[in-house]
């Protein structure tokens, strides 16, 4: 699978688990779940950055703007997402703010999904050829598989 294709389906995997925990039935459940998507979406972030968004900038050098301008777009709205992953961790789940905030966090990343899906990625794609999305796809697949080992935080 490659790098946009394992992504595309993370994506979707952590869209679920948000209308899961919007719908679920109380403060103990939606905590729960919480705790396995928190972990999720700090890893999706890290396996952009490393094998796509890094290596993608590095690559086009000054060819292509939009993507040299996204890497640094990219890591101001994870700063924004992680702070708003704090606050809610800061909080209690029977508390209304922590919905109010997970409700504000799913908004954010459904903003960042939607220009990452209609407006950077076909530009990686038109940059980068297969091999290299391949290439970068398998190495955000042996970083899940490592995290999903026994002992250790399963990912997206």
């Amino acid at each position: 699978m490659d790098a946009i294709q394992f992504l595309k389906q993370a994506h979707q995997e952590a869209k679920q688990m948000f209308q899961r925990i919007e719908g679920a039935a109380g403060h103990d459940e939606r905590g729960q779940l919480w705790k396995k998507l928190e972990p999720e979406l700090k890893a999706h972030e890290q396996m952009e950055e490393q094998h796509l968004y890094g290596p993608v900038a590095r690559d086009v050098g000054s060819r292509e703007a939009t993507l040299l301008r996204w890497a640094e777009h990219h890591r101001e709205e994870v700063a924004e997402a992680e702070s708003v992953i704090e606050e809610i961790n800061g909080l209690d789940p029977s508390d209304t703010e922590w919905l109010t905030q997970v409700k504000a966090l799913k908004a954010t990343l459904e903003h960042h999904i939607e220009e990452e899906e209609q407006k950077i990625w076909p530009k990686i794609q038109q940059t980068w050829d297969r091999p290299k999305l391949e290439q970068a796809g398998k190495a955000m697949e042996a970083m899940k598989a490592m995290k999903a080992k026994p002992g250790t935080r399963r990912l997206m």
